[in-house]
């Protein structure tokens, strides 16, 4: 098994696999491919596989899941945007905090109106367009972010702010033991909440005795620039919206600028998205350094001392 080679599309695939069973689903793809006298594993292999063993376990993609996940002819027509979302409304999910139904469809009317599978697709080289050179886009009904926002070029999270009414809290500190985020704390006082670690479920509320902690009204959170592979990186928080009309605003404006600002020759989402960070870190560094020169000797001497 030593002579069968992996596909770089199968190899992209492989890595979104948990890196602590990845050794061994390798070993059982490779093994399949083996048994059918073949020498090279293709994308195809690797879904053939996880899609039998997703079946066995009640979590078979989509027909449409897997045909997203394969080369496609570059040719006006093709898709190149993929959106997810997690299935809170299939499963009845007791953590759900919006419709992701709702804002899927919202995401989807805007590829449309705005011909955005197209824009996207002239900007590809090359005959083939494969799986990552597509915009992924995943919506998560809660922090728990089942549909993997994180890792997606746009993600969509469901979030909540909790509010305290101190005039009924007794300071049980139940709130602060049960943050999974250790965002809360209590200290003879009302529970103070750091908002920049609080990722805003639903947990304090629940398990306040008195009632005393409410929630906002559900919005969300909108991230990009995730991807897995070689340099994985993990989507940072962009904006918020409380309603679709604000998303579809700023995601727009985020697939605008990589529209017309990316590097030709095919630069990721993610991979524009660190590029600009990084110059715009750089310029406010050379700013600051500006100022230090031209705006005191001694502030400057007393930073290098």
């Amino acid at each position: 098994m030593n002579d069968i080679t992996w596909d770089t599309e199968a190899e992209v695939a492989l890595a979104k696999v948990p890196i602590f069973v990845r050794k061994k689903v390798r070993q059982k793809v490779t093994e399949r491919v083996a048994e059918k006298g073949g020498s090279n594993v293709t994308l195809a292999d690797f879904m053939d596989a996880e899609n039998t063993h997703r079946s066995e376990t009640g979590g078979k993609r989509s027909e449409k899941q897997l045909n997203q996940m394969m080369p496609k002819e570059n040719k006006p027509g093709a898709e190149v945007v993929i959106v997810e979302s997690c299935h809170n409304e299939v499963n009845n999910c007791p953590h759900v905090l919006i419709k992701t139904s709702q804002w899927k469809d919202a995401v989807e009317g805007w590829i449309l109106e705005n011909d955005i599978h197209e824009r996207l697709r002239v900007k590809i080289r090359g005959s083939k367009i494969l799986f990552h050179h597509k915009l992924k886009i995943s919506i998560s009904g809660c922090p728990n972010a089942c549909s993997r926002p994180q890792i997606a070029d746009i993600g969509i999270v469901g979030y909540v702010k909790p509010l305290v009414d101190p005039d009924d809290c007794t300071v049980c500190g139940a709130c602060e033991k049960v943050c999974k985020d250790r965002a809360i704390t209590v200290n003879e006082a009302a529970p103070v909440f750091d908002r920049k670690a609080c990722l805003g479920c639903t947990l304090c509320r629940d398990i306040c005795p008195n009632d005393c902690i409410r929630l906002s009204e559900p919005a969300v959170r909108i991230l990009a620039g995730g991807k897995l592979g070689r340099h994985p990186h993990l989507a940072n928080v962009v904006g918020t919206a409380d309603t679709p009309e604000q998303m579809i605003h700023l995601i727009d404006r985020l697939a605008i600028d990589y529209i017309e600002n990316a590097r030709e020759g095919g630069e990721r989402f993610a991979d524009f998205r660190l590029r600009i960070r990084k110059e715009a870190e750089g310029k406010r560094k050379k700013e600051v350094e500006e100022k230090m020169k031209t705006g005191g000797g001694g502030a400057h001497e007393e930073t290098t001392a």
